[in-house]
């Protein structure tokens, strides 16, 4: 059975999922919390996919997306807002990383 790590904090609770192919991550790490879940998923080429999920009862109030230092300056230090976001059911991005020992 593939396992996760997982650690515990005061305030806080990290799963790591290191791409490590010798000693392999499960596939699909879940959060669930009320309002809906976030997912990540392993895909067979070495990339991952995090998706959010928004409950039909539940309302996106705000959203943002943040980017680096020199883009932030170029946008005046303005982030902005995604379109229509209090009608969003789904988000997804795909991410393509470098092993990393996260101990």
């Amino acid at each position: 059975m593939a396992k996760a790590k997982v650690v515990h904090s005061s305030d806080a609770c990290t799963i790591i999922f290191k791409g490590d192919k010798s000693n392999p991550e499960p596939s699909l790490g879940i959060i669930k919390f009320p309002g809906g879940h976030v997912e990540v998923s392993r895909c067979t080429d070495g990339t991952y996919w995090a998706h959010f999920y928004n409950d039909d009862d539940s309302s996106i109030i705000d959203s943002r997306i943040d980017y680096k230092f020199e883009a932030y300056k170029k946008h005046k230090g303005e982030i902005p807002s995604i379109p229509e976001h209090k009608e969003i059911q789904h988000m997804a991005v795909r991410v393509k990383g470098k092993y990393k020992d996260h101990e």
